[in-house]
């Protein structure tokens, strides 16, 4: 899951701002960071690994707009 990070100037769905890096996965994916807001497009998908000391319950008819879980910047 290597990639390599360029910026395209693509903006931010968030700020807008064209600072943004995009990731070119060899999968065939690609993945935008913005450094100047902290938007990540793997967001969901990252804070649906994550649970707080596994005390979080999920069940079928729990809200989508619950608590945003933290998510930590992984560095090489």
């Amino acid at each position: 899951m290597d990639a390599e990070g360029f910026n395209e100037r693509v903006p931010c769905p968030r700020c807008a701002s064209e600072r943004t890096v995009s990731f070119h996965y060899l999968e065939g994916f690609v993945e935008l960071e913005c450094p100047d807001c902290g938007y990540r497009s793997d967001a969901e998908e990252l804070g649906a690994l994550t649970r707080f000391q596994s005390g979080l319950l999920e069940r079928e008819d729990a809200k989508q707009d619950t608590l945003p879980i933290p998510i930590r910047a992984m560095k090489a």
